[in-house]
């Protein structure tokens, strides 16, 4: 599978793993709440530590787990509002502006950024707009291609 189709992919996974948590709870699905704060038992997260582990540079690897991390903390912290009944607190994290969905636009937002790197000679991913004499900190600082806005926002 090409990079950017694992990347698409992750993406997918996360989007479904957030529409199923918000599915549960608007009453229209099951949820495993035991393994709601357990980053490693969605399938974004079982990508993230095989194929995103290698294939993603280790600073932008590190800080796409730390978000995702962030994510699944904040899912399960909507539950326990929930369980308090503190309902209007609950309704406002799951809300278009509120916490869970401004820390999955980040995710997303990490994995575009991604998505604008290609594979070097090493196999793992360098910026398309590198220009490397192979020192270290030689590198450009990335940009989006022209003609995309730099922070495509949507609900994944």
């Amino acid at each position: 599978m090409g990079i950017k189709n694992e990347i698409n992919a992750a993406l997918n996974a996360h989007s479904a793993w957030k529409n199923n948590f918000k599915d549960f709870l608007n009453g229209r699905a099951s949820f495993d709440l035991a393994s709601i704060d357990a980053t490693n038992q969605c399938d974004f997260g079982k990508w993230l530590n095989n194929e995103g582990y290698r294939m993603v540079p280790s600073e932008l690897h590190t800080e796409i787990c730390a978000v995702h991390e962030e994510f699944h903390k904040i899912a399960a912290e909507i539950i326990q509002k929930i369980k308090e009944k503190r309902y209007a607190e609950a309704r406002e994290d799951i809300s278009q502006t509120g916490a869970l969905n401004q820390t999955s636009l980040r995710l997303r937002d990490l994995l575009m950024k991604l998505s604008l790197r290609e594979p070097s000679s090493t196999g793992s991913l360098s910026p398309k707009n590198e220009q490397s004499s192979g020192e270290p900190g030689t590198e450009k600082p990335l940009s989006p291609p022209s003609g995309e806005p730099k922070s495509p926002h949507t609900n994944n």
